[in-house]
């Protein structure tokens, strides 16, 4: 025989762990994320910097394959997300404002920004903002 004395502490931890949980849900949800897509008919590798608002990541990536990086839930005017890359001795370097949910810049065979990328979201680098 069991009794329903143990259910209302059973629920009220499941509730608080909701509410705990809830909050980091929210924020990875929430985070519109940015991918940087290497065509798969590229020639070599491509070295990589990517400056999210001064939080700097090195890398390569090979044909075919992609890098990314998550962008801020309210950003403000000093914002800035920059990825410069370097392929067969040719440098690019590109700002980009994350859209929610997911921006995608795609880079061509040749080493240049491809025509799949929205270019409203691109900009070409300039001096980093104040």
């Amino acid at each position: 025989m069991t009794t329903s004395a143990n259910k209302p502490k059973r629920h009220f931890w499941r509730w608080m762990t909701a509410l705990l949980l809830a909050p980091i849900i929210f924020w990875y949800v929430a985070t519109p994320q940015v991918s940087f897509h290497f065509s798969d008919k590229g020639q070599g590798r491509l070295g990589y910097i990517l400056n999210i608002q001064h939080a700097i990541s090195k890398g390569e990536i090979y044909p075919g394959g992609a890098t990314g990086g998550a962008g801020h839930i309210f950003p403000n005017d000093q914002f800035f997300m920059e990825f410069d890359w370097n392929n067969r001795g040719e440098s690019h370097c590109i700002r980009v404002k994350p859209k929610w949910p997911n921006t995608d810049v795609y880079i061509g065979a040749d080493g240049a920004v491809d025509s799949r990328t929205d270019g409203k979201l691109i900009e070409a680098c300039g001096p980093l903002p104040k």
